[in-house]
């Protein structure tokens, strides 16, 4: 099943992942009915002001217009319902998001911040970690430029669909990055402040310039924060593990 994956998407791919630039698993926020996310928890007092501080939203007008045009919402219609996640363009005809958006679908919708829809004609998933791609008849608004690897303290923000509803951009800093061995994924992982909620999963996480610098899919259950995929961990998943086909429904 993995050839066809891989012969479908290899040349793209090889192009964006091959460039160098301890607790409970938690949930996939791809979106309702038929996800179950945790409920979060509020940050405590005592973690650093660091992280609850205030941090500045993208800089211009130029760079939120950008991010609207480079983010698409994904609508997953299965024999369990339909679901919503968030994704970004590689190319102008194929976009990234996260496997749990896509795992299932009888049919994929995505459609941009101003309307506009097209029909989803292949889709693949990671062998490895939470990562997904999926090919549209149309091109896409805007195709993203990946940036360096996140560090702890930079400002990002989360762009994305929570809930199904508008697009929304949420600021806020890399926290740290730790071991994603028991959050669902084999290698690191960032811990944003940056609020996300379900909806949000496999939407953008942009750094200063608007550069994507990770993908966002879960709430870690213990403190809120948001998880990503930052985009060294995306390259080293997508060289060793690889795409295959969509597991089915069920």
């Amino acid at each position: 099943m993995r050839s066809r994956a891989v012969r479908r998407f290899a040349p793209i791919l090889f192009v964006v992942f091959s460039a160098g630039c301890a607790g409970q698993a938690d949930e996939p926020l791809a979106g309702e009915p038929r996800l179950t996310v945790p409920e979060l928890t509020r940050v405590s007092p005592d973690v650093p002001a660091v992280v609850r501080a205030k941090t500045p939203t993208l800089a211009r007008d130029s760079a939120e217009r950008r991010a609207r045009k480079l983010t698409v919402r994904v609508r997953n219609l299965s024999c369990d319902g339909v679901s919503i996640g968030s994704g970004f363009a590689l190319a102008p005809d194929v976009l990234v998001t996260n496997r749990h958006v896509l795992a299932g679908a009888d049919a994929l919708e995505v459609s941009t911040w101003d309307g506009r829809s097209f029909n989803v004609s292949f889709a693949a998933v990671g062998a490895l970690g939470d990562l997904g791609v999926a090919s549209i008849d149309g091109k896409l608004p805007l195709v993203g430029k990946f940036g360096p690897a996140p560090r702890p303290g930079a400002v990002v923000t989360a762009v994305g669909y929570p809930l199904g509803g508008q697009l929304t951009l949420a600021t806020g800093t890399v926290i740290d990055r730790v071991d994603g061995g028991d959050l669902g994924v084999p290698g690191t992982v960032a811990r944003l402040s940056t609020r996300v909620l379900p909806g949000n999963s496999g939407g953008p996480v942009l750094d200063e310039k608007g550069r994507i610098s990770g993908i966002v899919y879960a709430i870690e259950r213990a403190t809120g924060f948001g998880l990503a995929v930052p985009v060294d961990t995306l390259r080293r998943l997508a060289r060793i593990g690889g795409f295959e086909d969509l597991p089915a429904c069920g």
